[in-house]
């Protein structure tokens, strides 16, 4: 599966790449502004001062880099795209990991236990009245909680601002504080009891282990970090480091929100990079993707996708009703001749696991040869030009051409009141994975069983078809 191809620093990128500074740098874009690339491009400059700097100062220490990435697929994208731009040695170590990985490397293997998984916390949800259907919602406010506050500051919660959370459920200071005594503290002291630990608990005794010392940071995706993981990382920075986080609240898909202000960073305008043009999107899937989130709550770093800022036109999106067979049936017939002009092409499933098994079959059966990247650590380097994958793990790669079949209810549930903060997520988690195509977009759904979002999205922006 191909990789971004070399490419030449654009206007907007030159002013980003020039800033060799110590401190902190804030890269903000919509989708397909060149987010990724431009700080890839910013590492390899980066990396070439500080050696230089090293060899001026006649410095036996190596330049120390990391590179953050949001999931494992991501991670194996970048380091591809990184061991490409920066040549380690002994003077240059550079690591890629995803913040997970990276923190279990400093702090040691844990007994770790998911929150999502932990039947004990859906039992405390409901003992303070929480209905079922709400359960998921409010499991993410307590991962929120737990990401965004150190433990001594919890407190702060009841009367903080939820930004990125969606109006409903509704989560008064009433229900904020049973979240907080009557469902987290019996949560920590028991998986304290149990010898557990989970991912807020790696953030924090990251932060309190001694430094690694890094001089040059690539924050990617940082939206969906918590404040809790960013805190981690500043706790091994160089006192002159270079640090560059990589931001769009826009597509943010999980509950995490914090203003700089908290971390005890000061982001002026000087340090802040706007990136405006769309230079992977054609005008008409940005207006496609776009309809999904306009109305959606601004946020601090969020920018919308700017439908004029698309350097290109192409075919409007199409959306399919039919059964799931038929909308892959559909879809597939179309691709071959993306592949015959060596074109890459992704297949989207809201969920991974055995919703991917027909897809898979459905391949198999054509005799096209693909790959997955749901969790894998590695960059597939072979010669497929189909790619299979939860939309998650799309997240922050590009391709040619996006499928969406199966778009339906019950991939997508999420509860009924008006500003639904799950629907809210969904939204932008759709909404980013259309943003991956570089020159079409199909999207299938079947009828009578479609998700919320298929009636969300402009009809204007698409044409339909029934197979």
């Amino acid at each position: 599966m191909r990789t971004l191809q070399n490419v030449s620093p654009t206007s907007e990128q030159l002013a980003i790449l020039a800033d060799v500074r110590p401190g902190f740098r804030l890269i903000r874009g919509a989708a397909g502004s060149g987010k990724t690339t431009a700080a890839l491009l910013r590492l390899r400059q980066l990396c070439a001062s500080r050696l230089n700097r090293r060899t001026r100062l006649g410095s036996e220490e190596p330049v120390r880099v990391l590179v953050l990435t949001f999931n494992r697929t991501l991670r194996g994208y970048v380091s591809q795209l990184a061991k490409d731009k920066v040549a380690t040695s002994d003077k240059l170590h550079l690591t890629v990991e995803t913040f997970g990985h990276w923190a279990l490397n400093i702090v040691g293997q844990r007994r770790l236990i998911d929150l999502r998984d932990n039947p004990r916390i859906r039992t405390l949800l409901r003992n303070v009245g929480v209905a079922d259907t709400n359960l998921d919602y409010f499991i993410d406010e307590i991962e929120y909680i737990l990401g965004r506050f150190p433990p001594s500051e919890r407190v702060q919660y009841t009367s903080a601002l939820r930004s990125g959370r969606g109006r409903a459920p509704a989560v008064p200071r009433e229900m904020r504080i049973r979240l907080l005594t009557d469902v987290l503290e019996p949560y920590e002291a028991g998986k304290s009891r149990e010898g557990y630990a989970d991912w807020n608990d790696i953030a924090l005794d990251t932060a309190a282990t001694p430094g690694e010392g890094y001089d040059v940071v690539v924050v990617d995706e940082s939206q969906d970090l918590s404040a809790n993981q960013i805190r981690a990382v500043l706790s091994h920075l160089r006192e002159d480091h270079v640090t560059t986080f990589i931001i769009d609240a826009m597509q943010r898909i999980y509950p995490q929100s914090f203003q700089w202000q908290e971390l005890g960073i000061e982001m002026r305008s000087q340090m802040v990079f706007a990136l405006t043009r769309n230079h992977r999107n054609t005008k008409e899937i940005a207006r496609f993707a776009s309809s999904l989130v306009r109305d959606l709550p601004a946020e601090e770093d969020g920018v919308l996708p700017d439908v004029e800022a698309c350097e290109r036109t192409g075919p409007r999106p199409q959306v399919v009703a039919g059964t799931y067979r038929a909308q892959l049936r559909y879809m597939l017939d179309r691709i071959q001749p993306f592949l015959d002009a060596d074109e890459t092409v992704a297949i989207l499933q809201p969920k991974g696991g055995g919703w991917l098994n027909y897809t898979r079959q459905m391949l198999q059966q054509r005799n096209i040869v693909y790959c997955e990247l749901t969790r894998n650590p590695d960059w597939p380097t072979g010669s497929e030009l189909v790619a299979l994958s939860t939309i998650h793990s799309a997240k922050g790669l590009e391709f040619d051409h996006v499928l969406l079949p199966g778009l339906n209810q019950e991939v997508t549930p999420h509860g009924d009141e008006d500003g639904d903060g799950t629907l809210d997520s969904l939204r932008r988690l759709v909404a980013m994975g259309i943003g991956r195509a570089r020159r079409t977009v199909m999207v299938g759904y079947k009828p009578g069983e479609q998700s919320t979002l298929i009636g969300l999205i402009d009809p204007a922006t698409y044409d339909s078809l029934e197979v």
